[in-house]
């Protein structure tokens, strides 16, 4: 399989045809039938989206507070001693003043916020204050408005009619069926929260919002993927399916829980995709969406702000606390009660150089869709140059996605069958055409 994500294109070549291309890449007056030449300059088309990020935010994301109504096996937000401040919604208004002034001026068409935790709906004044001041200024800026919010789905009931007639997407966690997610997701109390959640979800889906449903798979739930995904497909009524790998903490360890088998997880996503797709749902796996050459996978170096409960404005959603452990200040400014935004140019700029330099990610053929994943946690300055986990699940998977986009579902199902395949494509450690004509020769089946 040769890829060029500049050109978006992705081609099927036996080895004669790969050797021969390898050999022109060398000497382009090499000997080369008319039709892989073709192909080569196909490849070789430069990108028609530029891959630097762009110098305006593509959307806000306000932290409304970082508290949160439940205590998740896994997760170490709101520890113990976690701050439960709420964002003073008034400062969440100067920024969309300066953000909607910027806009107009520029002639853009919508302002996008996302609302994200902590648990936002534990502030749920903060954002109906948010949201109905954002649509005033927008109505007379002649702007759309579009809303997003990350919930983890255990919000009063009442709260429904604000969010379907109010909110355009929504993202809900759910770990599978009742008994994989009620060990992971709980209340403070220990008790499940799976049959409150999935109430919520059913009155949700009757309201004219894009509803995504976000899965994290663990070691317990790894070989149940595909049943998760047809349990959920056939249980709710929703558009998106998002699969994550459980990112390991010792909260997680210390409930026995550790990172999926990375094999597994891939194989998983895989066999998911069709199944999901028969109900109409598309199946999300953030680091292997083949969308156009990217730098980010994520809002961090996309020129996103964050707007804190204490006011600070941040490049990413993470406590800073996990930033400067590696050396680097992910604050770029705050907002002043008065003034409104008040931003540090120099720290975009080392943000921005911070995504575009990637040495794990050199020989990996996902860099420019994957491109390296969480900045901090998965490809941080001065991580190994090795795949990690993340690295393996994510190759297999986008490698699965191109084949099934080449060759078909059936030729996606046998790959994600053949474990010495799958793992062949996750060890390889330099894609680069020009290391095949360094490799030895194999006999292959």
């Amino acid at each position: 399989m040769l890829v060029s994500p500049h050109s978006s294109t992705t081609a099927m070549v036996n080895r004669a045809g790969v050797e021969a291309l390898a050999a022109y890449a060398e000497d382009d007056g090499a000997d080369v039938p008319m039709p892989l030449i073709d192909l080569w300059c196909k490849l070789c088309e430069p990108s028609a989206t530029a891959l630097p990020a762009p110098a305006e935010p593509e959307k806000l994301v306000i932290i409304p507070t970082r508290a949160c109504n439940m205590q998740c096996v896994y997760c170490d937000f709101g520890r113990p001693g976690a701050s439960a401040q709420t964002l003073d919604p008034g400062l969440a208004c100067k920024l969309i003043d300066a953000t909607v002034a910027r806009l107009t001026s520029m002639s853009h068409a919508m302002l996008r916020i996302h609302f994200f935790g902590g648990e936002p709906l534990s502030a749920r004044r903060c954002i109906e204050t948010v949201v109905h001041y954002a649509r005033m200024v927008c109505a007379r800026k002649a702007l759309t408005p579009w809303f997003e919010i990350t919930t983890n789905g255990l919000f009063d009931s009442t709260a429904i009619p604000f969010i379907g007639d109010y909110i355009d997407n929504v993202v809900v966690s759910l770990d599978g069926p009742e008994a994989f997610h009620d060990f992971t997701r709980r209340r403070k109390s220990g008790a499940g929260t799976y049959a409150a959640i999935a109430a919520n979800i059913r009155q949700l889906s009757r309201f004219p919002v894009e509803l995504s449903v976000r899965t994290c798979i663990t070691n317990r739930s790894v070989e149940a993927i595909a049943d998760i995904a047809s349990h959920l497909c056939s249980e709710f009524e929703f558009d998106v399916l998002c699969f994550e790998m459980l990112a390991p903490n010792e909260e997680s360890h210390d409930a026995g829980l550790s990172p999926p088998d990375p094999d597994r997880f891939a194989a998983g996503v895989l066999e998911a995709e069709a199944l999901a797709a028969a109900h109409g749902v598309r199946v999300v796996h953030s680091q292997s969406e083949l969308t156009s050459p990217r730098t980010t996978s994520c809002p961090v170096g996309r020129g996103t702000l964050m707007l804190n409960p204490d006011g600070r404005l941040t490049a990413c959603y993470l406590e800073t606390e996990r930033w400067t452990e590696r050396g680097i200040d992910p604050v770029l400014g705050r907002v002043d009660p008065v003034s409104g935004p008040m931003i540090e140019p120099e720290k975009s700029a080392t943000i921005l150089q911070l995504v575009q330099s990637k040495p794990r990610c050199a020989r990996c053929f996902c860099r420019h869709t994957c491109a390296g994943g969480c900045h901090i946690e998965q490809t941080p300055p001065g991580c190994s140059l090795e795949y990690d986990d993340r690295c393996r699940a994510t190759r297999i998977i986008t490698a699965g996605r191109m084949l099934r986009n080449l060759e078909g579902a059936a030729a996606a199902d046998a790959f994600a069958g053949q474990s010495s395949v799958m793992r062949r494509v996750a060890e390889n450690p330099d894609d680069r055409l020009t290391a095949w004509s360094a490799e030895p020769k194999r006999a292959h089946p």
